[in-house]
């Protein structure tokens, strides 16, 4: 969703407020964020990233022979590669020409009229004088940084028209309809027709969702929207009537970002490849959504603009499939914005989340990036650690914090990364993995509502930080090691619960006190694996001496994080010994309910070889 805001700014210098739950921050007299604490001076370290989507975007312009591309980028020189955008495909993608076009100081010039001849021209651009012609701008090291496209007309000179850049995308799918998002080059009026129904933009923008409403439940159907003098065609099926306990499958995997390998492995901030065969084979495999959490780029950028280029390129992966089936997305820690304090003695580098939180945080990023339920809290003010009642101190929950249901399952998405620090002792902020109060009290009054509802069997809980994890993140996550120090600080004050307390807290509420819950699914740790607790499980390091809470039934926890990034090995915890199905990415995990039954099977996505089929979870 867009979000719209006023940035406030401090009235001495115009530099943002320091938020009133952070401390020992304060501006010095270069204007950099600094602070002094145990006898070491940190200072704010100045980063921009070199790419960023208003740039890329760019301002084509027809010219007598083509189209002139200016990415507005003085200095940068590589290349670009274009083809047509065959958007009469049932899965529309870009047929890329045999040669490539010279960028020089940001501008290169997409030839149509001496290019678009015989047999390049299998679109017929010549005859029509109309079409979309797709593009992608690759660095002089040949590393793809953006994937764009132009629709024009004209047969010499060419003109520019209005264009979808991005999208459209099915999002919140219900019984009765969904709301279709995508994204115009310049600001348009459109509209969405369902059969005999119409729905229409309030305004011109090129930020677009409509809501299609007054649908059947499980129906196709086709849908048409109109730009300009442009119509793209599409289709999508409504959900499955509520509690209609149909069979049914759902996907999942998540750690997208980019890896080494070359091409299409890091595309300008994600794995496209493995991304793009992810999506493919869940639309293969007839699943009615997929949960992506977390981890989807590279990201940890410092502005809104370098992560919104990394998002629309992991968008543009899942583009051709999104049309069709809903990405419910989730919040990890590659998806915070991140400032960097440096002490220049010993090279220790603690970082915050950007601010002012409302415009700059990488939560409010996310909520402009993607199109989620807007069913969650709003944030942690009220709680009481809230140093000012009367002011928004910290980042939003909006869309990062979520439910949606299914036919009979409800699915709850949490942000474990939520307002991330990694020396909250400092400056104060939240360790990975740590959920604070307001979004706990969100959960219990959610997982209540889910267990009163009479049309739902079966909830996840979608999360990033494993609740159980198995590598890298041992150290962090929901475990922390065992040890229960870690805890989130506001204003300077650590919270009363440590990192183990509030694990058992999620795990009361999620265990113990609902019946229908089945399983954590977590995306953290970059491999695929399957976990089942039971009350014998060892959850505890041997010398852990708080309060243990007593699990009073077996549940599960499915770690995908095999979406493309490089994997993460199998390390020594309490629980290691009982995964199952321990694989390296890329993993598509499937989930099949069918009524009271529920199995889970999965396969590598770009070879097709299985990892495990058919396991029983309930």
């Amino acid at each position: 969703m867009l979000l719209t805001s006023t940035v406030g700014f401090s009235q001495s210098n115009q530099k943002p407020a320091i938020p009133a739950v952070l401390n020992g921050l304060s501006y010095n007299a270069e204007g950099k964020l600094a602070l002094t604490k145990d006898g070491q001076n940190y200072a704010e370290v100045e980063k921009t990233e070199p790419y960023r989507l208003s740039h890329l975007i760019g301002n084509p312009i027809g010219s007598a022979t083509g189209i002139l591309l200016d990415v507005q980028m003085p200095g940068f020189n590589g290349t670009v590669a274009y083809g047509p955008y065959v958007e009469t495909a049932e899965y529309p993608t870009v047929a890329f020409l045999p040669k490539d076009v010279k960028m020089t100081d940001g501008k290169a010039l997409i030839e149509i009229k001496n290019v678009f001849v015989k047999s390049n021209d299998f679109l017929r651009f010549q005859d029509t004088g109309k079409g979309i012609i797709g593009y992608r701008i690759l660095d002089a090291t040949g590393r793809i940084i953006y994937e764009g496209r132009v629709a024009f007309q004209g047969k010499g000179p060419y003109e520019v028209l209005p264009t979808i850049i991005e999208g459209p995308m099915v999002n919140k799918l219900t019984p009765e309809g969904c709301v279709v998002s995508y994204e115009t080059q310049v600001p348009v009026k459109t509209s969405i027709t369902v059969g005999s129904k119409i729905f229409n933009d309030e305004a011109a923008s090129t930020h677009h969702e409509i809501m299609i409403r007054g649908l059947q439940p499980a129906t196709d159907y086709n849908y048409s929207i109109a730009y300009g003098n442009r119509t793209d065609r599409h289709n999508f099926k409504t959900a499955a009537k509520n509690g209609a306990r149909k069979s049914f499958t759902f996907a999942f995997a998540s750690a997208n970002r980019a890896t080494t390998g070359g091409g299409e492995r890091d595309f300008g901030g994600t794995n496209y490849q493995s991304t793009r065969a992810v999506m493919a084979a869940a639309v293969m495999s007839d699943a009615a959504f997929i949960q992506a959490t977390g981890d989807i780029t590279t990201g940890a950028n410092v502005s809104e603009d370098g992560h919104l280029m990394e998002y629309a390129n992991f968008k543009r992966a899942l583009e051709p499939f999104w049309s069709k089936i809903p990405v419910y997305v989730g919040f990890g820690d590659h998806e915070t914005s991140k400032k960097s304090l440096t002490d220049l003695v010993t090279r220790k580098s603690p970082s915050i989340e950007v601010f002012p939180y409302d415009t700059h945080s990488g939560e409010a990023t996310f909520a402009r990036a993607f199109v989620n339920p807007d069913n969650g809290p709003q944030s942690e003010d009220g709680a009481s650690y809230d140093p000012d009642k009367s002011k928004i101190d910290f980042p939003t929950y909006k869309e990062n914090v979520y439910y949606y249901t299914y036919d009979n399952v409800g699915i709850i998405v949490l942000n474990t990364e939520y307002w991330e620090s990694k020396y909250p002792l400092l400056t104060s902020g939240c360790p990975e993995g740590y959920i604070m109060d307001q979004q706990v009290k969100w959960l219990k009054e959610t997982m209540d509502k889910m267990e009163k509802n009479p049309n739902i069997d079966h909830v996840f809980v979608s999360i990033h930080g494993a609740v159980f994890p198995n590598g890298d993140h041992l150290a962090d996550a929901m475990w922390w090691n065992g040890d229960n120090t870690s805890r989130a600080v506001v204003a300077g004050v650590p919270l009363s619960k440590g990192a183990i307390e509030r694990r058992d807290e999620i795990l009361d509420i999620c265990v113990n006190k609902s019946k229908k819950f089945l399983s954590f699914l977590s995306g953290d740790e970059h491999n695929f694996s399957y976990l089942r607790i039971t009350p014998q499980s060892k959850i505890y390091t041997d010398n852990y001496n708080g309060p243990k809470i007593k699990i009073s039934r077996p549940f599960y926890n499915i770690n995908n994080g095999a979406g493309g990034s490089a994997s993460y090995g199998l390390l020594p915890s309490p629980w290691s010994k009982d995964f199952k199905y321990f694989t390296a990415p890329p993993v598509l995990a499937l989930i099949t309910v069918s009524d009271k039954n529920v199995t889970l099977k999965s396969f590598n996505p770009e070879t097709f070889g299985k990892v495990c089929a058919d396991v029983k979870l309930r």
